[in-house]
């Protein structure tokens, strides 16, 4: 393992450009992922092949007899733990990131069956992140993205995903993509605030497309017009409005039953 000390080494200054800038990590097909788990389904190839760990960076305070056993090649580096908080978005550092390099696939739309979620102009990185998360652990089949959406690997967006990232397959939703699923018979249902059908009361076919809006705004026009259904979630009458994370994680949890 490397030791490097300086903060403007050059090595480190490419991992800070990952962590602030959002063209650095378009031009280079890479993000920063922190946490040893989430190394670990990295490292085992337990995760999704298009997710690639590059490199290891590890404070000088955590144990490297505590560190997963990373192939003799991979590259690591231990740096002092003043410079890892700064490349850390949390504010206690875990001590341990990877570089992860991400090949974009076309996402695969199941002919015969699937659940897919699509984020609809969605701006909190908090929110996307955690819809990602949820959308992994209820069996989902992909993340579609529509309009401006907040970047899949912003560092906020990673974290909030607590390690789910690599499981999870997201595609833009183009034009295609609309098409296939048209094609493939998949029913599009937009979650709306008042005046949809109850979510526990909604019987779910085999092919769906569950559509999250903007956290402000709701869902646009142009996805509006696609949907064949909309559906509710009954709150008592002291509660307003969910959280676009919350209320998308009820209804996935409903309907991956």
């Amino acid at each position: 393992m490397q030791s490097i000390t300086s903060k403007d080494n050059l090595k480190l200054k490419a991992v800070r450009a990952l962590v602030r800038s959002k063209k650095e990590r378009q031009e280079t097909s890479c993000f920063i992922m922190e946490g040893v788990r989430a190394l670990s389904a990295l490292k085992d190839g337990t995760a999704l092949p298009q997710y690639t760990l590059r490199e290891v960076w590890v404070s000088d305070k955590v144990a490297v007899a505590s560190l997963p056993q990373f192939d003799e090649d991979l590259p690591r580096f231990k740096i002092p733990h003043d410079l890892m908080e700064q490349l850390s978005d949390c504010r206690t550092s875990q001590g341990v990131l990877g570089v992860v390099e991400y090949t974009p696939v076309p996402l695969e739309i199941h002919p015969d069956k699937g659940n897919y979620l699509l984020l609809d102009r969605l701006m909190d990185p908090g929110n996307m992140g955690t819809l990602i998360r949820s959308a992994v652990a209820f069996g989902f089949d992909g993340v579609l993205l529509h309009g401006d959406c907040v970047e899949v690997f912003n560092p906020k967006t990673v974290r909030a995903t607590m390690g789910a990232l690599p499981f999870s397959s997201h595609s833009v939703a183009t034009q295609n993509v609309f098409q296939s699923l048209e094609d493939s018979g998949y029913e599009m249902i937009t979650t709306v605030l008042r005046g949809g059908t109850n979510l526990y009361e909604m019987e779910f076919g085999p092919k769906t497309v569950l559509v999250i809006g903007n956290e402000a705004n709701g869902v646009s026009d142009e996805i509006f017009k696609k949907a064949t259904r909309t559906l509710s979630i009954p709150m008592s009458g002291n509660v307003e409005s969910l959280n676009a994370a919350v209320a998308g994680s009820i209804c996935m949890s409903a309907l991956g039953r």
